[in-house]
């Protein structure tokens, strides 16, 4: 059986967890501790990343989570993304027959449509679902309404 406890313990330390009956520095936030760092017993341990702590000068109970590791691989390399003038370009280049609809609220759109509209200009409408399409515009990409009646 003690055994069984000093294996428990050194699985224990070796986890991160402080063994059961120690005290740890830990931050109190009740009214009477003022947010200062004040002596904690631990009481018990519920799993291997959790124990339950009690402050010594109010007797409040907490949960002491054990920190984290820092992963120490390598960082992957980002995908790069393209920028919404890019797709702008794209697909002004795709759609060079296609003469482009003026905008209005109450007009249908559909995707791989040419907008014209009177603030943000030459557009491709890139998805529409229910009353709204996103367009992408020289200067960013836009949610607008449409089939509006």
């Amino acid at each position: 059986m003690s055994e069984e406890n000093e294996k428990k313990q050194d699985l224990s330390q070796e986890e991160g967890l402080p063994p059961v009956a120690s005290n740890v520095l830990w931050i109190c936030r009740t009214k009477k501790c003022e947010g200062k760092e004040r002596y904690h017993k631990v009481i018990a341990h519920l799993d291997a990343e959790k124990a339950k702590i009690e402050c010594e000068v109010c007797g409040s109970k907490k949960t002491y989570k054990k920190k984290k590791k820092k992963t120490t691989g390598r960082s992957r390399a980002r995908k790069k993304v393209k920028t919404a003038e890019e797709i702008w370009r794209e697909l002004k280049e795709q759609m060079t027959e296609q003469t482009p609809q003026p905008y209005s609220m109450n007009a249908r759109f559909e995707t791989q449509m040419a907008i014209q509209h009177p603030k943000f200009g030459l557009g491709f409408v890139t998805g529409a679902n229910g009353l709204k399409i996103q367009v992408v515009f020289e200067d960013g990409e836009k949610f607008l309404v449409h089939n509006r009646k």
